[in-house]
Protein backbone atom coordinates (compact mmCIF):
# COMPACT_ATOMS: atom_id res chain seq x y z
CA UNK A 1 0.00 0.00 0.00
CA UNK A 2 1.67 3.24 -1.19
CA UNK A 3 2.21 6.03 0.99
CA UNK A 4 -0.17 8.33 -0.82
CA UNK A 5 -3.05 5.69 -0.61
CA UNK A 6 -2.71 5.79 3.13
CA UNK A 7 -3.13 10.03 3.09
CA UNK A 8 -5.99 9.63 1.09
CA UNK A 9 -7.80 7.79 3.92
CA UNK A 10 -6.27 9.43 6.91
CA UNK A 11 -7.80 12.60 4.44
CA UNK A 12 -11.50 11.25 3.90
CA UNK A 13 -10.96 11.63 0.44
CA UNK A 14 -13.23 8.97 0.12
CA UNK A 15 -13.60 8.48 -3.95
CA UNK A 16 -10.20 8.67 -4.34
CA UNK A 17 -8.70 6.17 -2.28
CA UNK A 18 -11.38 3.91 -3.22
CA UNK A 19 -10.61 3.87 -6.53
CA UNK A 20 -7.04 3.99 -5.83
CA UNK A 21 -6.90 0.69 -4.05
CA UNK A 22 -9.86 -0.81 -6.39
CA UNK A 23 -6.93 -0.88 -9.12
CA UNK A 24 -4.69 -3.36 -7.31
CA UNK A 25 -7.38 -4.88 -5.10
CA UNK A 26 -7.18 -8.16 -6.96
CA UNK A 27 -3.91 -9.37 -6.12
CA UNK A 28 -2.52 -7.15 -3.62
CA UNK A 29 -3.25 -8.03 0.08
CA UNK A 30 -2.67 -4.39 1.23
CA UNK A 31 -5.16 -2.55 -1.03
CA UNK A 32 -7.63 -5.44 -0.29
CA UNK A 33 -7.17 -4.69 3.40
CA UNK A 34 -7.85 -0.73 3.19
CA UNK A 35 -10.17 -1.56 0.71
CA UNK A 36 -12.48 -3.50 3.13
CA UNK A 37 -11.55 -1.06 5.87
CA UNK A 38 -12.93 2.13 3.94
CA UNK A 39 -15.93 -0.58 3.33
CA UNK A 40 -16.20 -1.16 6.72
CA UNK A 41 -16.89 2.39 7.89
CA UNK A 42 -20.65 2.95 7.29
CA UNK A 43 -20.15 6.67 7.10
CA UNK A 44 -17.62 6.08 3.61
CA UNK A 45 -19.87 4.46 1.83
CA UNK A 46 -22.72 7.25 0.70
CA UNK A 47 -19.62 9.14 -0.83
CA UNK A 48 -19.49 6.36 -3.10
CA UNK A 49 -22.91 6.63 -4.52
CA UNK A 50 -21.93 9.03 -7.38
CA UNK A 51 -20.10 5.90 -8.73
CA UNK A 52 -23.08 2.73 -8.34
CA UNK A 53 -23.74 2.64 -11.77
CA UNK A 54 -19.90 2.06 -12.28
CA UNK A 55 -19.49 -0.22 -9.13
CA UNK A 56 -22.80 -2.13 -10.33
CA UNK A 57 -21.05 -2.79 -13.95
CA UNK A 58 -17.96 -3.98 -12.33
CA UNK A 59 -20.16 -6.28 -10.09
CA UNK A 60 -21.79 -7.83 -12.39
CA UNK A 61 -18.73 -8.52 -14.41
CA UNK A 62 -17.25 -10.97 -11.65
CA UNK A 63 -14.60 -8.80 -9.09
CA UNK A 64 -15.80 -9.53 -5.84
CA UNK A 65 -14.67 -6.86 -4.14
CA UNK A 66 -16.92 -4.54 -5.88
CA UNK A 67 -19.90 -6.81 -5.71
CA UNK A 68 -19.06 -6.72 -1.76
CA UNK A 69 -19.27 -2.63 -2.53
CA UNK A 70 -21.95 -2.68 -4.25
CA UNK A 71 -24.14 -4.78 -1.52
CA UNK A 72 -22.94 -2.35 0.90
CA UNK A 73 -24.38 0.47 -1.01
CA UNK A 74 -27.57 -0.83 -0.46
CA UNK A 75 -27.13 -1.99 2.73
CA UNK A 76 -26.41 1.20 3.79
CA UNK A 77 -28.85 3.49 1.69
CA UNK A 78 -31.43 1.25 1.08
CA UNK A 79 -32.29 2.79 -1.69
CA UNK A 80 -34.13 0.76 -3.81
CA UNK A 81 -37.25 -1.59 -2.77
CA UNK A 82 -35.17 -4.49 -3.73
CA UNK A 83 -32.08 -3.54 -1.76
CA UNK A 84 -32.74 -5.91 0.87
CA UNK A 85 -32.84 -8.80 -1.34
CA UNK A 86 -30.01 -7.10 -3.61
CA UNK A 87 -27.14 -6.49 -1.32
CA UNK A 88 -28.11 -10.33 0.33
CA UNK A 89 -27.53 -11.94 -3.06
CA UNK A 90 -23.95 -10.12 -3.71
CA UNK A 91 -23.12 -10.59 -0.03
CA UNK A 92 -23.39 -14.24 -0.38
CA UNK A 93 -21.28 -13.90 -3.75
CA UNK A 94 -18.68 -12.17 -2.29
CA UNK A 95 -18.66 -14.26 0.59
CA UNK A 96 -18.45 -17.72 -1.83
CA UNK A 97 -15.40 -15.69 -3.29
CA UNK A 98 -13.40 -15.63 0.64
CA UNK A 99 -14.24 -11.98 1.66
CA UNK A 100 -14.69 -12.56 5.22
CA UNK A 101 -16.69 -9.27 6.14
CA UNK A 102 -19.52 -10.45 3.95
CA UNK A 103 -19.99 -13.52 6.36
CA UNK A 104 -20.45 -10.69 8.97
CA UNK A 105 -22.90 -8.52 6.93
CA UNK A 106 -24.70 -11.66 5.97
CA UNK A 107 -24.63 -12.15 9.91
CA UNK A 108 -26.52 -8.79 10.60
CA UNK A 109 -29.15 -9.55 7.61
CA UNK A 110 -30.26 -12.33 9.77
CA UNK A 111 -30.03 -10.72 13.05
CA UNK A 112 -32.02 -7.96 12.12
CA UNK A 113 -34.22 -9.40 10.02
CA UNK A 114 -34.15 -7.83 7.07
CA UNK A 115 -34.81 -11.63 5.27
CA UNK A 116 -37.90 -11.66 7.40
CA UNK A 117 -37.38 -12.92 10.35
CA UNK A 118 -34.50 -13.08 12.87
CA UNK A 119 -32.37 -15.93 13.10
CA UNK A 120 -29.86 -15.95 15.93
CA UNK A 121 -28.23 -19.23 14.53
CA UNK A 122 -27.65 -18.21 11.39
CA UNK A 123 -25.81 -15.07 12.98
CA UNK A 124 -24.06 -17.08 15.11
CA UNK A 125 -22.96 -19.55 12.25
CA UNK A 126 -21.93 -16.87 10.00
CA UNK A 127 -20.29 -14.81 12.56
CA UNK A 128 -18.04 -17.46 13.17
CA UNK A 129 -17.12 -18.17 9.34
CA UNK A 130 -16.65 -14.35 8.86
CA UNK A 131 -14.18 -14.84 11.90
CA UNK A 132 -12.53 -17.91 9.77
CA UNK A 133 -11.97 -16.06 7.00
CA UNK A 134 -10.30 -13.24 8.99
CA UNK A 135 -12.65 -10.54 8.70
CA UNK A 136 -12.25 -7.37 11.17
CA UNK A 137 -15.59 -6.69 10.88
CA UNK A 138 -16.50 -10.01 12.89
CA UNK A 139 -13.65 -9.36 15.29
CA UNK A 140 -14.83 -5.93 15.46
CA UNK A 141 -18.23 -7.24 16.69
CA UNK A 142 -16.96 -9.87 18.97
CA UNK A 143 -15.08 -7.15 21.34
CA UNK A 144 -18.46 -4.70 20.93
CA UNK A 145 -20.09 -7.93 22.37
CA UNK A 146 -17.22 -8.05 25.19
CA UNK A 147 -17.65 -4.15 26.53
CA UNK A 148 -21.34 -4.24 26.20
CA UNK A 149 -22.41 -7.72 26.73
CA UNK A 150 -24.16 -8.84 24.40
CA UNK A 151 -25.06 -11.49 22.03
CA UNK A 152 -24.28 -13.98 24.65
CA UNK A 153 -20.67 -12.54 26.04
CA UNK A 154 -20.17 -11.46 29.61
CA UNK A 155 -19.71 -8.13 30.05
CA UNK A 156 -16.07 -7.15 30.74
CA UNK A 157 -14.97 -3.43 29.05
CA UNK A 158 -11.66 -3.86 30.57
CA UNK A 159 -10.80 -7.30 28.70
CA UNK A 160 -12.78 -5.54 25.59
CA UNK A 161 -10.69 -2.47 25.80
CA UNK A 162 -7.29 -4.76 25.73
CA UNK A 163 -8.43 -6.90 22.89
CA UNK A 164 -8.82 -3.39 20.82
CA UNK A 165 -5.74 -1.62 22.15
CA UNK A 166 -3.94 -5.36 21.26
CA UNK A 167 -5.50 -5.14 17.20
CA UNK A 168 -4.46 -1.45 16.72
CA UNK A 169 -0.58 -2.75 17.82
CA UNK A 170 -0.65 -5.45 15.62
CA UNK A 171 -1.51 -3.61 12.65
CA UNK A 172 0.91 -1.55 10.18
CA UNK A 173 -2.19 0.76 9.53
CA UNK A 174 -4.38 1.20 12.41
CA UNK A 175 -8.10 0.04 11.66
CA UNK A 176 -10.03 3.70 13.45
CA UNK A 177 -12.46 1.33 14.36
CA UNK A 178 -10.48 -0.13 16.88
CA UNK A 179 -9.81 3.13 18.68
CA UNK A 180 -13.42 4.01 18.49
CA UNK A 181 -13.24 0.72 20.33
CA UNK A 182 -10.98 1.48 22.94
CA UNK A 183 -13.36 4.71 23.36
CA UNK A 184 -16.40 2.56 23.93
CA UNK A 185 -14.38 0.71 26.29
CA UNK A 186 -13.43 3.13 28.17
CA UNK A 187 -16.75 5.19 28.64
CA UNK A 188 -18.23 2.08 30.13
CA UNK A 189 -15.16 2.26 32.69
CA UNK A 190 -15.47 5.97 33.26
CA UNK A 191 -12.51 7.16 31.68
CA UNK A 192 -13.89 9.48 30.09
CA UNK A 193 -10.69 11.41 29.31
CA UNK A 194 -9.18 8.26 27.82
CA UNK A 195 -12.10 7.57 25.71
CA UNK A 196 -11.55 11.74 24.17
CA UNK A 197 -8.58 10.94 23.27
CA UNK A 198 -8.98 7.51 21.40
CA UNK A 199 -12.22 8.96 19.64
CA UNK A 200 -9.93 11.88 18.64
CA UNK A 201 -7.27 9.17 18.02
CA UNK A 202 -10.13 7.51 15.28
CA UNK A 203 -10.24 10.75 13.79
CA UNK A 204 -7.03 10.87 12.82
CA UNK A 205 -6.70 7.76 11.08
CA UNK A 206 -10.11 7.77 8.85
CA UNK A 207 -12.36 7.61 10.84
CA UNK A 208 -14.90 9.82 10.52
CA UNK A 209 -17.59 8.51 12.82
CA UNK A 210 -15.42 8.92 15.82
CA UNK A 211 -16.33 12.73 15.16
CA UNK A 212 -19.69 13.13 16.45
CA UNK A 213 -18.48 10.38 19.83
CA UNK A 214 -15.64 12.62 20.65
CA UNK A 215 -17.76 15.91 20.67
CA UNK A 216 -20.58 14.22 22.75
CA UNK A 217 -17.82 12.73 25.37
CA UNK A 218 -16.13 15.46 25.76
CA UNK A 219 -18.93 17.84 25.64
CA UNK A 220 -22.16 16.55 26.87
CA UNK A 221 -23.35 15.42 30.41
CA UNK A 222 -24.48 11.90 30.59
CA UNK A 223 -27.88 12.37 29.58
CA UNK A 224 -26.54 13.56 26.44
CA UNK A 225 -27.18 17.48 26.85
CA UNK A 226 -24.76 19.61 25.91
CA UNK A 227 -22.63 21.72 28.36
CA UNK A 228 -19.75 23.37 25.93
CA UNK A 229 -21.74 24.74 23.50
CA UNK A 230 -19.12 26.16 21.89
CA UNK A 231 -16.73 22.77 21.83
CA UNK A 232 -19.19 20.73 20.57
CA UNK A 233 -19.85 22.87 17.58
CA UNK A 234 -16.19 23.06 16.86
CA UNK A 235 -15.79 19.19 17.15
CA UNK A 236 -19.32 18.57 14.95
CA UNK A 237 -17.75 21.57 12.23
CA UNK A 238 -15.02 19.02 11.91
CA UNK A 239 -16.99 16.35 10.95
CA UNK A 240 -19.40 18.03 8.81
CA UNK A 241 -16.44 19.14 6.71
CA UNK A 242 -15.91 15.74 5.77
CA UNK A 243 -19.56 14.42 5.56
CA UNK A 244 -19.80 12.29 8.62
CA UNK A 245 -23.55 11.61 8.82
CA UNK A 246 -24.40 12.02 12.50
CA UNK A 247 -22.43 15.46 12.60
CA UNK A 248 -25.46 16.69 10.80
CA UNK A 249 -27.20 16.05 14.05
CA UNK A 250 -25.21 19.33 15.36
CA UNK A 251 -28.03 21.93 15.34
CA UNK A 252 -30.86 19.53 16.60
CA UNK A 253 -28.63 18.57 20.03
CA UNK A 254 -27.96 22.63 20.70
CA UNK A 255 -31.66 23.31 20.43
CA UNK A 256 -33.99 23.14 23.06
CA UNK A 257 -37.28 25.25 24.11
CA UNK A 258 -35.25 27.94 25.70
CA UNK A 259 -32.87 28.38 23.11
CA UNK A 260 -35.50 29.17 20.27
CA UNK A 261 -37.89 30.68 22.25
CA UNK A 262 -34.72 33.41 23.09
CA UNK A 263 -34.22 33.92 19.21
CA UNK A 264 -36.01 36.63 17.54
CA UNK A 265 -38.70 36.00 14.51
CA UNK A 266 -36.03 35.97 12.09
CA UNK A 267 -33.09 34.21 13.71
CA UNK A 268 -35.86 31.44 14.79
CA UNK A 269 -36.70 31.31 10.74
CA UNK A 270 -33.02 30.78 9.81
CA UNK A 271 -32.52 28.38 12.56
CA UNK A 272 -36.01 26.13 11.52
CA UNK A 273 -34.03 26.40 7.38
CA UNK A 274 -31.26 24.71 9.45
CA UNK A 275 -32.62 21.90 11.16
CA UNK A 276 -34.37 20.95 8.39
CA UNK A 277 -31.52 21.30 5.41
CA UNK A 278 -29.30 20.01 7.58
CA UNK A 279 -31.24 16.50 8.82
CA UNK A 280 -32.44 16.25 5.58
CA UNK A 281 -28.48 16.20 4.15
CA UNK A 282 -27.79 13.57 6.82
CA UNK A 283 -30.60 11.48 5.66
CA UNK A 284 -29.23 11.53 2.22
CA UNK A 285 -26.13 10.06 4.09
CA UNK A 286 -28.07 7.04 5.36
CA UNK A 287 -28.10 8.11 9.15
CA UNK A 288 -31.48 7.17 10.32
CA UNK A 289 -31.50 9.35 13.54
CA UNK A 290 -31.99 12.67 10.81
CA UNK A 291 -35.31 11.39 9.65
CA UNK A 292 -36.66 10.74 12.97
CA UNK A 293 -35.90 13.95 14.02
CA UNK A 294 -37.67 15.81 11.23
CA UNK A 295 -40.17 12.96 12.37
CA UNK A 296 -40.32 14.57 15.86
CA UNK A 297 -40.40 18.23 14.70
CA UNK A 298 -43.68 17.76 12.36
CA UNK A 299 -45.68 15.51 14.47
CA UNK A 300 -44.97 18.51 17.13
CA UNK A 301 -45.19 21.17 15.65
CA UNK A 302 -41.86 22.10 17.31
CA UNK A 303 -38.78 25.03 16.42
CA UNK A 304 -40.93 26.20 13.59
CA UNK A 305 -41.78 23.68 11.88
CA UNK A 306 -45.88 23.16 11.25
CA UNK A 307 -47.65 20.35 12.92
CA UNK A 308 -48.20 17.97 9.93
CA UNK A 309 -48.81 14.23 10.65
CA UNK A 310 -48.56 13.79 6.99
CA UNK A 311 -45.20 14.60 7.22
CA UNK A 312 -44.41 12.96 10.33
CA UNK A 313 -45.19 9.21 9.24
CA UNK A 314 -43.18 10.27 6.03
CA UNK A 315 -40.13 10.97 8.03
CA UNK A 316 -41.11 8.23 10.59
CA UNK A 317 -41.22 5.96 8.17
CA UNK A 318 -38.03 6.99 5.86
CA UNK A 319 -36.06 6.70 9.65
CA UNK A 320 -37.80 3.20 9.73
CA UNK A 321 -36.19 2.18 5.92
CA UNK A 322 -33.01 2.86 7.27
CA UNK A 323 -33.64 0.32 9.98
CA UNK A 324 -34.74 3.14 12.62
CA UNK A 325 -36.11 0.92 15.74
CA UNK A 326 -37.18 4.22 17.12
CA UNK A 327 -38.87 4.68 13.73
CA UNK A 328 -40.74 1.98 13.84
CA UNK A 329 -41.93 2.46 17.51
CA UNK A 330 -43.44 6.42 16.02
CA UNK A 331 -45.07 4.75 13.37
CA UNK A 332 -46.95 2.28 15.42
CA UNK A 333 -47.57 4.93 18.30
CA UNK A 334 -49.19 6.97 15.43
CA UNK A 335 -51.82 3.98 14.44
CA UNK A 336 -52.37 2.42 17.96
CA UNK A 337 -52.53 5.83 20.12
CA UNK A 338 -52.71 9.08 18.81
CA UNK A 339 -54.82 8.00 16.18
CA UNK A 340 -52.57 9.97 13.41
CA UNK A 341 -51.70 8.23 10.70
CA UNK A 342 -52.74 8.00 7.21
CA UNK A 343 -56.08 6.82 6.63
CA UNK A 344 -55.65 2.79 5.84
CA UNK A 345 -53.04 2.29 7.87
CA UNK A 346 -54.68 0.22 10.53
CA UNK A 347 -53.48 -2.13 13.59
CA UNK A 348 -52.32 -5.40 11.29
CA UNK A 349 -49.51 -2.84 10.49
CA UNK A 350 -49.39 -1.56 13.36
CA UNK A 351 -48.12 -4.85 14.86
CA UNK A 352 -46.10 -5.30 11.67
CA UNK A 353 -44.11 -2.19 12.40
CA UNK A 354 -43.80 -3.12 16.22
CA UNK A 355 -42.44 -6.38 15.10
CA UNK A 356 -39.55 -5.17 13.02
CA UNK A 357 -38.80 -2.54 15.49
CA UNK A 358 -38.59 -5.33 18.51
CA UNK A 359 -36.22 -6.70 15.89
CA UNK A 360 -34.37 -3.90 15.26
CA UNK A 361 -33.60 -3.93 19.39
CA UNK A 362 -36.58 -1.62 20.60
CA UNK A 363 -37.61 -3.84 23.81
CA UNK A 364 -40.12 -1.18 24.73
CA UNK A 365 -42.54 -2.78 21.84
CA UNK A 366 -41.94 -6.35 23.59
CA UNK A 367 -45.51 -5.93 25.14
CA UNK A 368 -47.05 -4.48 21.92
CA UNK A 369 -46.04 -7.30 20.41
CA UNK A 370 -47.37 -9.89 22.53
CA UNK A 371 -50.49 -8.41 22.87
CA UNK A 372 -50.83 -7.93 19.09
CA UNK A 373 -50.22 -11.44 18.72
CA UNK A 374 -52.89 -12.69 21.50
CA UNK A 375 -55.64 -10.51 19.73
CA UNK A 376 -54.68 -12.90 16.78
CA UNK A 377 -52.57 -10.62 14.47
CA UNK A 378 -48.96 -11.74 14.00
CA UNK A 379 -49.88 -15.31 12.91
CA UNK A 380 -47.36 -15.91 10.23
CA UNK A 381 -44.47 -15.04 12.92
CA UNK A 382 -46.11 -17.33 15.71
CA UNK A 383 -42.90 -19.46 15.58
CA UNK A 384 -40.30 -16.86 15.91
CA UNK A 385 -42.65 -15.41 18.48
CA UNK A 386 -43.20 -18.62 20.63
CA UNK A 387 -39.37 -19.34 20.58
CA UNK A 388 -38.31 -16.20 21.36
CA UNK A 389 -40.37 -13.23 22.22
CA UNK A 390 -43.05 -15.28 24.45
CA UNK A 391 -39.91 -16.46 26.30
CA UNK A 392 -38.44 -12.96 26.99
CA UNK A 393 -41.75 -11.49 27.73
CA UNK A 394 -42.23 -14.34 30.67
CA UNK A 395 -38.77 -13.68 31.84
CA UNK A 396 -39.55 -9.67 31.92
CA UNK A 397 -43.15 -9.95 34.04
CA UNK A 398 -41.02 -12.16 36.27
CA UNK A 399 -38.45 -9.26 36.99
CA UNK A 400 -41.06 -7.04 37.25
CA UNK A 401 -43.74 -9.38 39.76
CA UNK A 402 -41.86 -7.92 42.61
CA UNK A 403 -41.94 -3.85 41.43
CA UNK A 404 -45.35 -2.61 42.86
CA UNK A 405 -44.54 0.66 41.20
CA UNK A 406 -43.97 -0.65 37.85
CA UNK A 407 -46.79 -0.46 35.66
CA UNK A 408 -47.71 -3.82 34.27
CA UNK A 409 -49.62 -4.40 30.75
CA UNK A 410 -52.82 -6.29 31.66
CA UNK A 411 -53.72 -6.28 28.15
CA UNK A 412 -50.81 -8.46 26.86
Amino acid sequence: MTALTRQLFREFRVQEAFWTTAETVAYDSEAQMLFLLLLRQNNNVPLLFDDVKKIEMMAWQGNPYMMYAYARLHDVLQYDNDSDSIKHDFYKLAASHGIGDAYAQLAYMHKDGDLGECDYDAYNDLMQKALDNHSEKAMQQHIRDIIYGTNGSPRDALKGYELAENHVHQQDFHDPEYYMLMGDADRELGRIGNAVTNYELATEHGGSAAFFWWAVTDCCDRDGIVVDRDGFAEIMQKGRAVDARDCYLMYTMLTDDATYDALDPDAQRELSACLSDDLQAGWCLGDSVCPYYLGFYYEKGLYGFAQDYQQAWLWYGRAARLRSPHGYAALTRMILDDSTAPAGCDESFAYEYAYKGLMLGCDDLLQTVIRGYRQGFLDHHKAKIEEIWLPKYDEWLRHVADDDDYPCDSEA
